[in-house]
């Protein structure tokens, strides 16, 4: 299965570099580690879903390693390596939680079933949490995908004002999926069991909009022959998003500041205010601060949408959550045209990676779907993705020494140090720019030596 991490750390590199080619053949994301320090640091920074160990020839207690993954991450497994396999050290070693005490020597293929049986394991657990997840609740949230921190944080902040009755501002690039997050807020709010509408004020001329929205009296105009409710009425209850909401025509700014204020309408043609109960959900791609300031929205107006505001990262923003991404449309996809295709290579993913995605998720998951159709094995492959995405990664992937490309390792040490090259040392900038607190800024510069180096001093 495509997204899949694996850990191996061995003492060996001969046998390492063995078993990291097999799985990589298979499509799994392979990361080796030599030795067992570095193997704990690779452990306490990254959750990997299967971790391998081979210490044969060093004096540690493997049982050591693997309590600390297990401690760590009680989902991943464990599969432990050794040429001097006893029942009794098996036997203690599942007690602990291992997946498996593998004997050397042994077949190749064996460790491939091994792992895919452990995975197997693996996938069957978190799906049991998700659907408890679902039971108490929290399965709307599990529609934003990722795990980046920015997404957590947003996460949260849904959380804390979904149950509250107030005007919400999403604002977010063009397919970050503000309207997903409108729907998330109406299904974890109090009026979860009514409806929820969308209408794009951008795509109506002013005399539609209004219409739709505040509904017409009869012989309101020619062709109208019976009262019809608009969309603030028919929606009593529930929960409306404006969608871009920066395109809405200038007059209609002033008719919804009338709703926000009073609580009411007046059809158009008609006289009488009609009560009106809703929650107003609005969204933009548009900047409304310069918007104001050319003077094509209404200040007041802003201020009454603007009671809280959520901010949708760009795809950019949150690289580490592309293969999640990426392994969910696969899926979803793969499913729908009913093609096997479990795996992406790993140059295709790194082609993914560098990606600048100006079109975000919605642009993503058009590239998924366009190479799950045009797959012929079960493998995408690079020339399966745009000529844009492959030019971008020809670019930003190609090392120049030796010839060769890069390690994703030495790829993200080489762009850690541009960005705080960039940034002056600035930590905090550089882990915005990256899209990571600063925690995990400081993991990653000790992890690559660069705390010494005079550019990170």
């Amino acid at each position: 299965m495509f997204g899949i991490e694996i850990l191996i750390i061995a003492d060996d590199p001969a046998s390492m570099q063995e078993l990291q080619t097999k799985l990589q053949d298979k499509g799994y994301g392979v990361t080796c580690c030599l030795g067992r320090d570095k193997g704990l640091t690779a452990i306490e920074e990254t959750e990997f879903d299967v971790v391998l160990i081979d210490l044969e020839h060093e004096s540690i207690d493997e049982f050591t390693m693997l309590r600390r993954t297990k401690e760590l991450y009680p989902d991943t497994e464990v599969i432990i390596i050794t040429a001097s396999a006893s029942v009794e050290i098996a036997v203690e070693a599942i007690k602990e939680g291992a997946f498996h005490y593998l004997a050397k020597p042994f077949h190749p293929d064996e460790v491939l079933f091994l792992i895919k049986n452990a995975l197997d394991k693996r996938i069957m657990r978190l799906e049991l949490m998700e659907l408890r997840d679902l039971v108490s609740g929290k399965r709307y949230l599990n529609k934003l995908i990722g795990k980046s921190p920015k997404i957590q944080q947003l996460k949260k902040k849904i959380t804390r004002i979904a149950p509250l009755d107030c005007t919400v501002l999403i604002r977010g690039e063009t397919g970050t999926g503000k309207e997903m997050v409108a729907r998330i807020i109406h299904r974890m709010s109090l009026r979860a069991e009514r409806k929820f509408l969308a209408v794009n004020c951008g795509t109506l001329n002013p005399e539609l909009l209004s219409n739709e929205l505040f509904g017409h009296e009869k012989e309101a105009f020619t062709g109208a022959q019976k009262v019809k409710k608009g969309v603030f009425e028919a929606i009593s209850g529930g929960t409306i998003l404006l969608d871009e909401i920066g395109d809405m025509p200038s007059q209609m700014q002033v008719q919804l500041l009338r709703v926000l204020q009073e609580k009411s309408i007046i059809r158009v043609g008609g006289t009488e205010e009609v009560p009106v109960d809703m929650r107003i959900l609005a969204a933009t791609n548009r900047p409304l601060q310069q918007e104001i300031a050319r003077g094509t929205f209404r200040e007041d107006l802003y201020y009454r949408l603007n009671v809280f505001t959520l901010r949708l990262p760009p795809l950019r923003e949150r690289r580490d959550d592309i293969p999640l991404f990426c392994r969910y449309f696969v899926d979803k996809y793969a499913r729908q045209f009913e093609k096997e295709i479990p795996h992406i290579a790993p140059p295709a993913m790194r082609a993914i990676s560098a990606y600048s995605f100006p079109g975000n998720v919605r642009e993503l998951e058009n590239i998924i779907e366009r190479a799950v159709v045009l797959a012929d094995g079960p493998v995408i492959m690079p020339e399966h993705l745009p000529q844009r995405v492959r030019g971008q990664t020809a670019k930003s992937v190609d090392h120049p020494r030796a010839g060769r490309l890069s390690t994703l390792a030495e790829l993200e040490r080489e762009h850690l140090i541009r960005v705080l090259e960039h940034t002056g040392n600035n930590k905090s900038r550089a882990a915005q720019i990256l899209g990571i607190d600063r925690v995990s800024l400081w993991r990653k510069i000790k992890r690559y030596g660069l705390e010494k180096d005079s550019h990170v001093a």
